[in-house]
């Protein structure tokens, strides 16, 4: 064989492995970003919870002010809300 000879079906097989290597990392890499940037939400919500039920803010109002701050349903701010209101 010489060293001129071009084998298409091993030149794709290493293509497909480094793209899919790529892909992969970058996926694993997307999901930690998005994991932080979640956890860091929580923690947010869970420290307003928290802090406004310690200054006697009710619970109503805690649920006004999650939905302005995150710009969330009602729903979705009372869902959040309750989960910290202990």
């Amino acid at each position: 064989m010489s060293i001129f000879e071009y084998n298409e079906e091993e030149e794709m097989r290493k293509i497909r492995a480094s793209e899919y290597k790529n892909g992969k990392e970058d996926g694993i890499a997307q999901g930690i970003k998005q994991g932080i940037e979640q956890g860091i939400e929580q923690g947010i919500v869970q420290g307003m919870v928290e802090t406004c039920k310690e200054l006697g803010v009710s619970f109503e109002q805690t649920v006004a002010r999650l939905k302005l701050r995150f710009d969330i349903s009602k729903q979705e701010a009372q869902e959040k809300a309750g989960h910290y209101w202990c």
